[in-house]
């Protein structure tokens, strides 16, 4: 993961300063990037995930032992928060402090991320939390999740999605899925 950071600053450091091309779009944090080094960390420790779903009053709690865990299928939920698209360049206004960085949709912006928050402690990642918003279809559908992944030494350990979804006709469905990792 350090390798990784180390990679992105000397990609900043030694990108094209020339005024002509000023217009080149600022880069945000990499939730594509940080998902897929997860995944070949969380590949090579041949971690457990114990994972429970909640979704109305139902629940259902499950181990997956390391050779069962599809960790694509599991983290590709996160990519949702990837802010680093096209459509989205210039829409965002970034908050930095000495722990965490935050990015926020501008005051017009329209986006489906609303919130996202990279949390670091001694250069290491420690959280990731986000909000996401999908009222494209609002007279028909809507679903609005809340992310959140922890990390121990740059390693995720745990992460929560917890939500609901509005179908027209329907009654609103609660839902929460989170996973420990071992």
């Amino acid at each position: 993961m350090k390798n990784l950071l180390y990679v992105f600053i000397l990609f900043c450091t030694f990108s094209c300063s020339d005024p002509k091309e000023s217009f080149k779009i600022k880069k945000y944090f990499s939730i594509d990037s940080m998902v897929a080094a997860q995944i070949t960390l969380l590949k090579s420790n041949q971690n457990i995930l114990k994972k429970t779903v909640q979704i109305g009053k139902n629940i259902e709690t499950q181990s997956l032992s390391a050779q069962t865990i599809d960790w694509e299928s599991e983290l590709k939920i996160f990519t949702l928060l990837e802010l680093n698209k096209s459509k989205f360049f210039g829409s965002l206004d970034t908050k930095t402090d000495l722990k965490s960085i935050s990015y926020h949709p501008k005051k017009n912006a329209i986006m489906p991320i609303k919130f996202l928050k990279i949390t670091k402690a001694k250069g290491e990642l420690e959280s990731v939390n986000g909000y996401y918003l999908d009222n494209n279809a609002a007279m028909i559908y809507t679903s609005q999740r809340n992310f959140k992944m922890n990390f121990n030494k740059g390693l995720l350990t745990s992460f929560e999605i917890s939500g609901s979804q509005k179908v027209l006709f329907t009654d609103t469905t609660r839902f929460i899925i989170s996973g420990t990792i071992n």
